[in-house]
C-alpha cells in the first residue's frame, strides 16, 4: 500500500510539473486574477497568513481554529496562498498540488498513518 500510494504522488506530481509547463501562456481567468490581486483580497490573504500562518504572532480565536480544522477550508486557503505566491490561477492550481503531492512523499509511515490523507 505504501508503494502504491508513493507511485500515485509521483505520478500527482509529475502531472502538476507538466501543466505547470504546459500551460505557461494560458490565461483562463485573468478577470478574476484581477480582482484577487487587488489590494484589499490580496492584503486580507496576506493578513491572515503572516497573523495566523505556521508562527502566527497571536493566538488564533476559538471560532476560526475550528473553521480551520475543516479539510475544504484548508484547502482553500493553502490555495490561496499558493496564489499569493505565483500571482495565477491556473498556476495556482498545479503548484498546490505539486505541493501537496511532495508534503506527502516526504511523510515516513508512521506520519502517513496519523495523517492518511494530505490535508
Amino acid at each position: 500500500m505504501y508503494l502504491q500510494n508513493n507511485i500515485v504522488l509521483a505520478l500527482l506530481a509529475i502531472l502538476s510539473v507538466t501543466g505547470l509547463v504546459v500551460h505557461t501562456d494560458f490565461d483562463y481567468l485573468s478577470k478574476t486574477e484581477n480582482v484577487v490581486n487587488g489590494p484589499l483580497i490580496y492584503g486580507i490573504i496576506i493578513l491572515i497568513h503572516s497573523v495566523f500562518g505556521a508562527s502566527g504572532i497571536t493566538e488564533k480565536p476559538l471560532v476560526l481554529e475550528k473553521v480551520f480544522m475543516n479539510t475544504f477550508t484548508k484547502f482553500f486557503v493553502l490555495v490561496l496562498l499558493a496564489f499569493a505566491a505565483v500571482r495565477d490561477f491556473e498556476d495556482t492550481i498545479f503548484v498546490t498540488l505539486l505541493f501537496l503531492a511532495i508534503t506527502q512523499l516526504i511523510r515516513n509511515e508512521e506520519e502517513r498513518k496519523r495523517h492518511p490523507y494530505i490535508l
